[in-house]
């Protein structure tokens, strides 16, 4: 054959399945249908980069199957590669689509755990100052409102466990301590907020 002479689909064929001719055939491919090929990856968001990939995948399919005789020129070249072509990028668009959202979930995930994180040394921070405001409230007081509110104990719980004469003798106590927990940061606003969100994270206030 001679250069520059344009093949028909049967020479191709032929040239493909036989040994001596193959890169010429090859050549003749890419000249007369690799731009055409481009031309649909770069309309369905890819880039020229995606195109030589995937047209070269998609002769590398097309050549397999003239060569193990799946492909026997019943349709035309140019029908067969462009379909070829289009399986392989809609392939390859799902699988980006797949990781871009894999991609997301990750990095919501992340996001997630960070503001967790930060969340969680906040509450240790709040725990950690409202543990000192027990502390200058006494004993009895310290335990008593850790009970109620880091324990979750009910105040019938806590009037049994600590020996209390009965529940009400202990609302009445932890009325006292709350009193005088509230009459030392009443003046400092930020104070304030700062106790009220680390008790209520561990139980609402009542």
């Amino acid at each position: 054959m001679k250069k520059g002479t344009v093949w028909t689909d049967q020479e191709l064929l032929d040239a493909l399945a036989g040994s001596n001719q193959v890169n010429e055939a090859i050549l003749q491919l890419y000249q007369g249908y690799y731009a055409v090929m481009e031309n649909y990856i770069v309309q369905n968001s890819g880039t020229a980069a995606d195109a030589a990939d995937t047209i070269q995948e998609t002769m590398l399919v097309f050549l397999n199957m003239v060569q193990t005789g799946k492909f026997r020129g019943d349709s035309s070249i140019n029908s067969v590669l462009y379909g070829i072509n289009r399986n392989i990028w809609l392939t390859t668009l799902r699988k980006q689509k797949s990781r871009a959202n894999r991609d997301r979930a990750y990095t919501s995930e992340q996001e997630r755990e960070v503001k967790d994180i930060s969340k969680t040394m906040e509450e240790m921070e709040g725990y950690q100052l409202v543990l000192s405001l027990f502390e200058r409230l006494g004993s009895k007081c310290k335990r008593l409102l850790h009970l109620f509110y880091y324990e979750s104990m009910s105040m019938k719980e806590i009037s049994e466990a600590e020996g209390y004469t009965n529940e009400q003798v202990a609302r009445n106590t932890k009325y006292k301590c709350m009193k005088q927990l509230i009459d030392r940061i009443e003046g400092n606003p930020q104070l304030y907020q700062l106790v009220k969100n680390a008790l209520e994270n561990g139980k609402e206030i009542r």
